[in-house]
């Protein structure tokens, strides 16, 4: 049997109940983290905007038991080839980022502002030269150590754990227990919720890589916009390091002509989606 257990205890919980609030966004991210290993297992890898469609809901759902008590206690329960497989999946996704969180403690932030001005000298002063993005597809950057689908999971996962990081809900604590084809079983209070959190949102930029794309909006207060990759045909966030660096785009907006420019993706706790991934501008090129 497919077994799901979450478990509430201490401050955010009161007579063995937690608030709507609390549930709600525990079981949307639970559902989200099970969707994104749903789809990956489906078509054998996963990208940044992949949707769940109807026809793959009978397969993947888990049915919701009574609550119990000792804290606040929710089993969902399934079983077929599957569930098993999704939380294998997930619980995999987990056990990794449990692990690195432990062993790395609270790791120091790395200012993307700072790495994005470097990154803007190198290719400026010819130290480092753009790939383009086939051959990054074959051939991911040395930073890529994890596939897209681990951010995407544990991602979801630290959602719930904000929960127990709040300082509004005191001294609390969540167990969550997943059994597919093997069991796992992951606690945290908020010093490990901290530290997961920590290790899930390292953040990097990658080598540069050239791409041509049509730009489908642009945000001056921000300073971003969204593109389509037309190597790729998704679509994908911009962001730009400053007001010049971001009127070098507009042309292309304004007359909807493609852009060919250079940009260094963004990595995220070692994994990156090369079609549809998150992207700081460098500079337009020919």
């Amino acid at each position: 049997m497919s077994l799901i257990r979450i478990h509430f205890d201490g401050d955010i919980t009161t007579n063995h109940q937690v608030s709507l609030r609390t549930l709600a966004k525990s079981l949307t991210h639970l559902q989200n983290s099970f969707d994104r290993a749903f789809l990956e297992i489906h078509y054998g890898k996963l990208w940044k905007y992949a949707k769940m469609k109807n026809e793959f809901y009978e397969e993947s759902y888990f049915l919701v038991q009574a609550p119990k008590e000792g804290g606040y206690i929710l089993d969902f329960l399934r079983e077929n080839p599957m569930t098993k497989a999704i939380l294998d999946r997930v619980a995999q996704a987990l056990d990794n980022a449990v692990k690195e969180s432990r062993e790395q403690g609270l790791s120091q932030i790395e200012k993307i502002s700072a790495s994005h001005e470097i990154k803007i000298a190198q290719v400026k002063g010819n130290v480092l030269i753009p790939k383009k993005i086939d051959d990054i597809i074959k051939n991911p950057d040395k930073l890529v150590t994890k596939k897209y689908a681990d951010r995407a999971i544990t991602r979801e996962i630290d959602q719930i754990l904000s929960l127990i990081r709040d300082e509004l809900n005191g001294d609390s604590s969540l167990e969550l227990e997943l059994s597919g084809t093997k069991s796992y079983k992951f606690d945290f209070n908020r010093t490990k919720a901290k530290q997961f959190h920590s290790t899930i949102t390292k953040k990097q930029l990658g080598d540069p890589i050239l791409y041509t794309a049509i730009i489908s909006s642009l945000d001056r207060y921000n300073r971003k916009g969204k593109i389509e990759i037309l190597e790729t045909k998704k679509i994908s966030n911009l962001f730009f390091y400053n007001e010049i660096f971001f009127e070098q785009a507009m042309p292309y907006f304004s007359k909807k002509e493609s852009m060919k420019f250079i940009g260094s993706p963004l990595i995220e706790y070692g994994a990156f989606d090369p079609y549809a991934g998150d992207i700081y501008f460098i500079g337009v090129t020919k």
